[in-house]
């Protein structure tokens, strides 16, 4: 399993890559124009902030020049993984970037013959977007990623099954459905250490802590 955060602020990425758990970065060509700053050393500054993956997304529409803008993506930092508009054009692309070497993630895919095409068009990552059929679609979207994972098992397709969501409930369906790997927002993230059961436990133990030895720790000794 892999956890991705869906951002391209660089202080949002170093808040999570503190906690350890970070697999790596998503973002889409949206995201990138809305933060209107120069995108080229955006990109290489949130490549420096761990070792981790960070996945970006081509904007090209023909395969020819998605390939060409590929390698100058790939070419900018080791780690880069080439997100390609799950289309055509994407998956002629992916065919070809596979053959020299280049990570790719077919990306914007919202129905299982879209993961089916880009499985076997070679690509590394399939990223499914669960976000926006969870809003406008009235059919169960971990169904979507249960059915894939079959197909992609039953076939042996070595494509590793992504979910972008944008809740909690996504993030933990998408998983026991068979999602490999999620992409998940700030908002999310923050999620994980925000149970209210939790920190009513946590307040108990601390306010109990001090009132029998104030400030003493297991550093201070009693």
């Amino acid at each position: 399993m892999k956890l991705y955060l869906n951002s391209c602020e660089p202080a949002e990425i170093r808040e999570i890559a503190r906690w350890g758990i970070l697999d790596g970065v998503t973002m889409n060509p949206t995201m990138v124009a809305a933060i209107n700053r120069d995108y080229v050393k955006n990109l290489k500054e949130i490549c420096a902030i761990a070792d981790m993956d960070v996945f970006a997304q081509v904007v090209a529409e023909r395969a020819d020049k998605m390939v060409e803008e590929a390698k100058a993506l790939a070419d900018l930092h080791p780690r880069v993984i080439v997100k390609v508009q799950t289309s055509a054009e994407g998956v002629q692309a992916i065919r070809k970037l596979k053959t020299v070497g280049i990570r790719t993630c077919a990306t914007a895919i919202h129905s299982t013959l879209e993961a089916i095409a880009a499985a076997k068009a070679g690509a590394d990552h399939a990223a499914v977007f669960i976000g926006l059929l969870g809003e406008v679609d009235e059919n169960p979207t971990d169904a979507l990623i249960a059915t894939i994972r079959e197909i992609y098992d039953r076939h042996d397709l070595p494509t590793r099954l992504m979910a972008a969501v944008r809740s909690a409930t996504q993030l933990v369906q998408s998983l026991v459905a068979g999602a490999d790997e999620i992409t998940a927002p700030l908002s999310v993230w923050r999620l994980f250490f925000q149970n209210g059961h939790t920190l009513t436990r946590w307040t108990a133990f601390i306010t109990n802590w001090r009132k029998a030895y104030g400030d003493r720790d297991w550093l201070t000794g009693y």
